[in-house]
């Protein structure tokens, strides 16, 4: 009788030190390691997605001056939204459809062409580039006439290529007008570029400027007062290393000009004909 009593006590000391022992010290572990197989949970609903919405409909429906307020007031009070890129990209593209047409807006001034103007000097007068007037006025000569309306779009533009992001990005007076995807880095930023994209410190910033705006066709340099000047090849040259701004050549590409010597970043094919008649030299560039 001793025995079995000594034996049921036994067995009711040692099972409540396992079961003790299973509660501290297995259990947790085979929780955690089921609770690690289990499906990430859902994100939170993005509260910012309604109004993004809401501006995207303005594009749609609005015209293009309602749409510009709309999706400005988005990105400057959402820079954290899940949408914040879409609204970037539709912004960019109602931002270059005002300012590359002659459409009217606030900002805009209308010059009248006077005896003996010509088209640089009328832009030097205006603070723009003959490039600008061209693109903003649809005009397929540089010739002018007298009594002639030109609209007149102000503009203060700088670039920020970021290589955390893959974008390459105009301001126009310190604000947000347009961005562009990197399409291709050159090797020497391509692995700073894949390194930007971890948790790691920021890259150090590279302080440049644009230096000249090349573009071609059938082989040959053409200015902007030539015919097919908008479709040629253009490339935006920067005085940063691998920094040279090149589209993406496409089947019809002037194929021995469409990427430059020593290479260069790779945008859409259309992002550096747009480029060029938006930024000046001497333009400011931040790489980062």
């Amino acid at each position: 009788m001793k025995a079995l009593i000594i034996l049921v006590l036994a067995a009711m000391i040692f099972g409540a030190g396992g079961y003790f022992t299973y509660e501290m010290f297995i259990h947790p572990k085979v929780a955690l390691e089921r609770e690690k197989e289990l499906p990430p949970p859902p994100p939170p609903p993005d509260p910012s997605v309604p109004d993004f919405e809401k501006a995207a409909a303005v594009r749609q429906n609005g015209t293009l001056l309602e749409a510009r307020e709309a999706l400005s007031a988005f990105v400057e009070h959402n820079p954290q939204s899940s949408k914040i890129d879409d609204a970037r990209d539709l912004l960019g593209d109602v931002n270059t459809a005002i300012f590359l047409s002659p459409i009217a807006a606030p900002e805009k001034e209308v010059y009248i062409v006077q005896k003996n103007d010509v088209i640089g000097r009328v832009a030097l007068r205006m603070h723009t580039s003959a490039e600008l007037l061209m693109r903003a006025n649809n005009l397929q000569s540089s010739m002018l006439r007298i009594g002639q309306k030109l609209s007149v779009s102000p503009g203060e533009f700088s670039l920020v290529i970021s290589r955390k992001t893959d974008k390459v990005v105009l301001l126009n007076k310190g604000r947000f007008f347009k961005q562009y995807a990197v399409r291709s880095w050159p090797p020497i930023h391509a692995k700073k570029a894949a390194a930007a994209h971890k948790a790691s410190p920021p890259l150090p910033k590279q302080m440049g400027k644009v230096i000249d705006k090349l573009a071609w066709l059938n082989g040959a340099r053409v200015l902007y007062s030539d015919k097919g000047y908008i479709n040629a090849t253009h490339w935006i040259q920067i005085n940063i290393p691998g920094c040279t701004l090149y589209g993406d050549p496409v089947a019809n590409a002037d194929a021995p000009n469409a990427k430059p010597p020593s290479g260069g970043i790779m945008l859409p094919p259309d992002a550096p004909a747009e480029l060029a008649a938006l930024l000046s030299k001497g333009a400011p560039v931040t790489l980062e």
